[in-house]
């Protein structure tokens, strides 16, 4: 084109190329400011924008479980929800161009995300709208709006198009194990200053735990959250017939290992949620009925009391992992626990009462800022000295999922989201059942990873701006795996129809 134009490509290369990679040098060599990190950013959007635009559909299926947030937008939301949004619209667009139907469509599962996504608006704007500490309002809470409404445009993101069924397992190895980018975040902290630059793109609050912990009681959090992301691959890749196979008896020591990180992280539902899983995903793979269930229930016996021998010998956040089971453990590790159950009972009993207050129309996610610093300010000077969970109340910090539904959103949340997981798990369970051979074990841990986390949910821990988004992507990820919803009636091929017999006439 250059060469058309009377314009040597030399003088493309040296005139412009060149004097812009000498700039970006002088950047990075230079001490980190804001102007430096918008600037070699946007340098760096402006040559993936291509890229962006040729493989979006992928860039989504990784980006959505990654712990990986944009800088510069108000809040720092998730990176998956920023991708998804602009996949969204690049479909739409193709659709319209090209005239053609590509959105996979379950009715469904799309109807009850959008009726959420619906009860969550119109209740943002019936309580004050939606917020925003970034944006300098009084008003806080717009980033939990983000998590439902980044829900709903991510779930239409991803069952924009159908994977290629030849990519099809490896978009789901993907799609989980991008969880491992948050390990990243403590290796980053535990690096030192020089490197918290890079928390420009990962985000800081993962590693903020081992700032707050108690002395003698280190959680890696990030290191905890990207183990459970690598055994969570293990079962979709392996299976738990594969991952257990003693034929390779790597597969096992690695799963053991992940699960060992996982509990470094010190959170009780990292080891709740395995406990779960692998019983129900045993299940689905049908192993009940065989050889199996007599070796693997001795297995986990004598594995359970060798965990129980050595319970006090283990590091303290792995002891505060465990300290929900009838072992011995650390007092200190005990006691930081047992603070937080009896912390979360009293929050329980002052939130039920008020459910029916707000069964009609929910509080919303928005609160006073004002309200919650003068709260803290009050905790700290020892106002509060019981009732140390009034700044949880004002936030909404619940921890329980039903109360994280009907406070903020009443009863129709609570009916937008019964609907929706029985329309998830009716296709979760139809993919399992009538899927292709080759995604058998994806879909199996799909339906068993969405069983596990909803049983979890219920009646252990949740928050919904925050697990309404894995539930999301768990189905939409099925959907789109799969090209839809499998049933055991599979159309017929031009040779079998030739092959019919003519009907008699009458």
């Amino acid at each position: 084109m250059t060469a058309t134009q009377g314009l040597p490509r030399w003088l493309l290369i040296y005139g412009l190329i060149l004097p812009l990679a000498v700039f970006l040098g002088y950047l990075v060599a230079i001490p980190t400011t804001f102007v430096s990190v918008v600037f070699v950013s946007a340098v760096i959007l402006v040559l993936a924008f291509p890229l962006f635009l040729r493989w979006h559909h992928a860039w989504v299926i990784f980006g959505w479980n990654a712990a990986l947030i944009f800088y510069f937008a108000p809040g720092q939301p998730n990176l998956g929800i920023v991708l998804a949004a602009g996949s969204l619209m690049l479909s739409v667009l193709q659709r319209t161009m090209r005239n053609k139907e590509t959105f996979i469509r379950v009715p469904s599962v799309a109807n009850s995300v959008i009726f959420i996504g619906l009860v969550a608006a119109v209740t943002a704007g019936l309580t004050g709208g939606i917020g925003g500490r970034a944006l300098g309002t009084e008003g806080w809470g717009a980033k939990r709006y983000l998590g439902v409404f980044g829900a709903v445009i991510g779930y239409f993101a991803i069952v924009a198009k159908a994977i290629p069924k030849e990519k099809a397992v490896r978009y789901a190895s993907m799609f989980t194990l991008s969880g491992i980018t948050s390990a990243l975040c403590d290796m980053i902290y535990l690096a030192g200053p020089k490197f918290y630059f890079l928390f420009a793109l990962f985000p800081s609050n993962v590693a903020m735990v081992q700032v707050t912990t108690q002395t003698g009681l280190e959680r890696l959090s990030g290191i905890a959250f990207g183990a459970v992301s690598a055994w969570s691959f293990m079962l979709l890749r392996y299976g738990i017939r594969g991952t257990f196979d003693l034929r390779r008896p790597w597969r096992i020591f690695f799963f053991l290992l992940f699960i060992a990180l996982s509990l470094l992280g010190g959170y009780r539902s990292l080891l709740i949620i395995p406990v779960i899983l692998l019983p129900v995903q045993f299940y689905f793979e049908g192993l009940f009925k065989g050889r199996w269930l007599i070796p693997v229930a001795l297995a986990s016996s004598l594995m359970a009391c060798g965990v129980a021998a050595f319970s006090d010998k283990l590091p303290l956040s792995v002891q505060r992992s465990l300290s929900f089971l009838p072992i011995r453990i650390d007092p200190t590790a005990r006691t930081d626990a047992q603070g937080t159950v009896e912390w979360r009972l009293q929050i329980w009993r002052v939130v039920v009462p008020e459910i029916p207050r707000y069964l009609l129309l929910g509080k919303g996610f928005t609160y006073s800022g004002t309200d919650y610093y003068l709260t803290e300010e009050a905790i700290r000077r020892g106002i509060y000295v019981q009732d140390v969970y009034e700044g949880a109340l004002i936030a909404g910090d619940y921890h329980q999922g039903v109360l994280t539904i009907l406070m903020p959103f009443g009863i129709w949340g609570m009916i937008g989201f019964v609907w929706f997981c029985w329309a998830s798990l009716r296709v979760l369970y139809l993919n399992h059942r009538h899927g292709e051979e080759r995604l058998k074990l994806v879909n199996t841990f799909l339906i068993s990873n969405f069983v596990a986390r909803l049983i979890f949910y219920v009646f252990f821990y949740g928050q919904f701006e925050q697990d309404f988004p894995i539930f999301v992507g768990i189905i939409a990820a099925s959907i789109s795996l799969n090209g839809g919803v499998c049933t055991d009636k599979t159309p017929l091929k031009d040779e079998d129809v030739s092959a019919l017999p003519e009907p008699a006439l009458t």
